[in-house]
């Protein structure tokens, strides 16, 4: 999976290299060509020179591919290839496909490809005739539909870029149409796929003429993953929105002077794209510094698992957490939905979250060595903005040096196939199985 990632980052380097992919004033070197094609493959949305200032549309048509196969993965693009011209797929390669996709059962792995594709080009597609009700009327036909479609991949696979300015969504930030389908898609996008296709097989036997008692029946036999991933996200969205409107509800620089209505939308906005998707309606460097650190919180956690979204995922930081909790409280068993977690699942969860922590901490770290005049705050939201595969700035990307600007391409590479995948990937391909070793029990004092 890794190297896949690498083979499209490379190839669209080149693609967006090429003169005729760029607009005859363009002076962008390789490396950011480079950049940016990394940024799209990972679905992240940093750039270190304007999209709008770099690329034509045949260069923007380029981006919008690399940001679906990014999204997708390669390796699902490939696999559906092969499984509907009846070619054999490695098992190695099944499990391989199937991990990425968070999807735990071999079985029929070809329909569920299917699905996924046929769901995120419906869902997709509604996206951008959402879209054009706005652009074409305002860019014309031709040029409005290919905006529509471009925002509708871009914000469905949570990779916040977009074609229109240099300052992201600010100029549109009170238009509720471009917003709540941006909202929309990214949380579609970054619920998961298994979460889709649950939801859809409870509700497609739906009693509508008992729709209290069908309601009840459906939410009950929902799977306990798709119940933690959905409570989670109903969780982050909702106190996000809250403190976010609480700490800028005066703020002149963000929303201070906005409607009622639209401070409520563009907290809900910032919240939403924060999870993982890069679309920016405020300045941040005009933001209260608690604000920043909210955000911070936020892209951490990140999306769901299986989809298209990036961070620690939200049922990852919910393990750690009941695990920390059933410490506190001395259980032995932890339970969720009336089911009890495996322990080796919790034992995943935490590794995770310690690698997630200690790769965010080393990329902060290095880019305050080469950039030590930068706030702190700002290097560890552009740390986390490229880890979790968010793509926010402070205006910091294009300021930084030269090193700072490749460790943030490493840290959104890592973020994107995964802390646990990439350090896998690196290992020998065989491992001595004799290390796996019990010796006699001892105690160590903590705390």
């Amino acid at each position: 999976m890794a190297l896949s990632f690498a083979v499209v980052i490379f190839v669209g380097s080149l693609l967006l290299s090429l003169p005729i992919s760029q607009v005859p004033t363009s002076d962008a070197t390789y490396f950011d060509h480079l950049f940016i094609a990394v940024s799209a493959v990972c679905v992240t949305g940093l750039w270190v020179e304007s999209i709008f200032d770099t690329y034509n549309i045949l260069g923007q048509i380029v981006m919008m591919l690399l940001i679906q196969i990014g999204g997708l993965g390669l390796m699902t693009f490939i696999s559906l290839i092969y499984f509907r011209i009846g070619q054999n797929v490695r098992m190695r390669d099944q499990v391989a496909v199937s991990g990425a996709l968070n999807n735990s059962s071999l079985n029929d792995i070809s329909n569920w490809l299917g699905k996924i594709f046929r769901y995120t080009f419906i869902i997709e597609g509604i996206g951008a005739l959402v879209f054009a009700t706005y652009f074409i009327p305002e860019y014309g036909i031709g040029h409005g539909t290919f905006l529509s479609i471009f925002m509708a991949v871009s914000a469905f696979c949570n990779a916040g870029f977009d074609p229109l300015s240099n300052s992201s969504m600010i100029a549109l930030q009170t238009q509720p149409v471009i917003n709540w389908c941006i909202i929309a898609l990214i949380i579609l996008g970054g619920i998961g796929f298994s979460v889709w296709f649950d939801v859809t097989n409870q509700f497609k036997n739906f009693d509508r003429s008992r729709p209290k008692f069908a309601l009840k029946n459906a939410i009950r036999h929902l799977q306990p993953h798709t119940k933690l991933a959905l409570k989670m996200t109903f969780l982050i969205i909702t106190l996000g929105t809250l403190l976010f409107l609480a700490f800028e509800w005066h703020n002149t620089g963000t929303i201070g002077e906005m409607s009622i209505g639209n401070k409520v939308m563009t907290a809900v906005f910032q919240t939403v794209t924060m999870r993982t998707a890069g679309f920016a309606s405020i300045d941040y460097t005009l933001a209260h510094p608690v604000s920043i650190l909210i955000f911070v919180v936020t892209m951490f956690i990140g999306g769901s698992p299986g989809g298209t979204a990036g961070g620690l995922k939200t049922t990852t930081f919910a393990l750690v957490l009941m695990l920390a909790i059933a410490e506190i409280r001395q259980k032995e068993y932890i339970n969720f939905d009336k089911h009890t977690i495996p322990a080796k699942l919790l034992r995943q969860a935490f590794v995770i979250f310690l690698l997630y922590t200690t790769i965010l901490i080393i990329g902060s770290g290095l880019i305050l060595t080469f950039d030590p005049k930068v706030d702190f705050l700002y290097i560890l939201f552009e740390s986390i903005s490229a880890f979790a595969t968010v793509g926010v700035t402070a205006n910091l990307t294009p300021t930084l040096s030269l090193a700072s600007q490749i460790i943030l391409m490493a840290l959104m590479f890592m973020g994107r196939i995964g802390p646990m995948t990439m350090f896998l990937s690196l290992l020998p391909s065989k491992q001595d199985k004799n290390r796996d070793i019990k010796y006699t029990s001892t105690n160590i004092l903590i705390g």
